[in-house]
């Protein structure tokens, strides 16, 4: 038992001292590389003598005994060296890529900063751009909810207003429109004045070619001459012109031996299938009294013989008479009296 004791403890520190002595020895060799290098690279001036060397008394070192190395665990040392550098020059790129990302990240953080300060005072701008809109707005708000009240206050007037219009309609005695017409100062149609007739009866208008009638009635008395100065009256007709007849009666006078014939009165008979024209044919464009009014001379007058129950017709006959730049005269009749004229007869007032 006492012998067994100090082998172990001699074994545990042998293995120890080992280890010591194999990386003191390691670090050697890699000193001793590095020297190699660094001579192999120094350059060398052959002219200069080296210096004498002086004497130094130095203690010698003191060497302790240690195993060499065999050639596997150098091997296996200089692998581990390699790893080992291998390591820290990867170690070293991932370093210069983080800085490279650091710097990169400090530069957008930078960006960012920025772009959040510019964004923050958009945000500002924008806040008291609503806000002014909103004021705006409630302004308008306003507005709107006094103009709405008074909207309702109109419609609320408005609806009273025609309930008032409509209870007055109701009521028996209403206004009635009453239209004046002022009445154009008359003329007396002169000899020379061009003068068309017409008749109105029975809400009917007729044209009465007194005219014609007349032209003939002088060639009649032309042709009948001696007949005519031969006696003192003498009655004749002639006609239908245009569905009319014209009877007349002439009388005769002495006068310093000379015979004087005149006529002393005529009267114009319609033929009993005379037609007329009613006030909604005679106005419109293509009627018979619009054809008569076209072939008269500018400034003609109309006379309108009238009988009691066509002067409404009349009214209107003289209305568009007056638009169409004629002068308008009436002869009222009575009802059943004919057409009539002598020479002590008046002449037609135009208006």
């Amino acid at each position: 038992m006492s012998r067994r004791k100090p082998r172990e403890e001699m074994e545990f520190g042998s293995d120890s001292f080992l280890d010591v002595v194999a990386n003191v020895v390691g670090i050697l060799i890699i000193l001793m590389v590095l020297a190699g290098i660094r001579a192999k690279t120094a350059p060398v001036n052959l002219a200069e003598e080296a210096p004498e060397a002086t004497p130094v008394a130095t203690t010698p070192p003191v060497l302790i005994a240690a195993e060499p190395l065999d050639e596997e665990a150098k091997a296996a040392r200089q692998r581990e060296l390699s790893v080992l550098q291998s390591q820290s020059d990867s170690l070293q790129e991932e370093l210069d890529h983080l800085r490279q990302a650091t710097d990169a990240e400090e530069t957008k953080l930078t960006e960012l900063q920025s772009q959040d300060a510019v964004q923050r005072n958009r945000f500002t701008a924008l806040k008291s751009n609503l806000e002014g809109e909103a004021a705006a707005l409630r302004d308008k708000q306003q507005e709107t909810d006094v103009l709405e009240a008074a909207l309702h206050a109109a419609r609320v007037r408005l609806k009273k207003r025609k309930a008032e219009v409509a209870a007055a309609e109701k009521q028996p005695n209403r206004v009635e429109k009453l239209e004046h017409r002022i009445t154009p100062v008359s003329r007396v149609i002169t000899e020379n004045e061009t003068e068309l007739h017409f008749r109105c009866q029975s809400n009917v208008v007729t044209a009465v070619p007194i005219e014609e009638l007349v032209d003939r009635m002088k060639a009649q008395m032309e042709r009948q001459r001696e007949v005519i100065l031969r006696l003192k009256k003498y009655s004749g007709s002639v006609g239908p012109v245009r569905g009319w007849n014209l009877n007349y009666v002439i009388e005769t006078q002495q006068l310093l031996g000379m015979v004087k014939a005149s006529v002393s009165q005529f009267e114009l008979q319609p033929e009993p299938d005379l037609t007329g024209e009613r006030s909604e044919v005679a106005l419109r464009p293509d009627s018979a009294f619009r054809n008569e009014l076209r072939k008269a001379e500018p400034g003609s007058t109309l006379t309108f013989w009238v009988y009691p129950d066509s002067f409404v017709l009349f009214r209107k006959l003289q209305a568009l008479a007056h638009r169409e730049g004629f002068t308008v005269a009436a002869r009222p009749l009575p009802e059943g009296t004919p057409i009539m004229g002598s020479p002590n007869g008046s002449r037609s007032a135009a208006q």
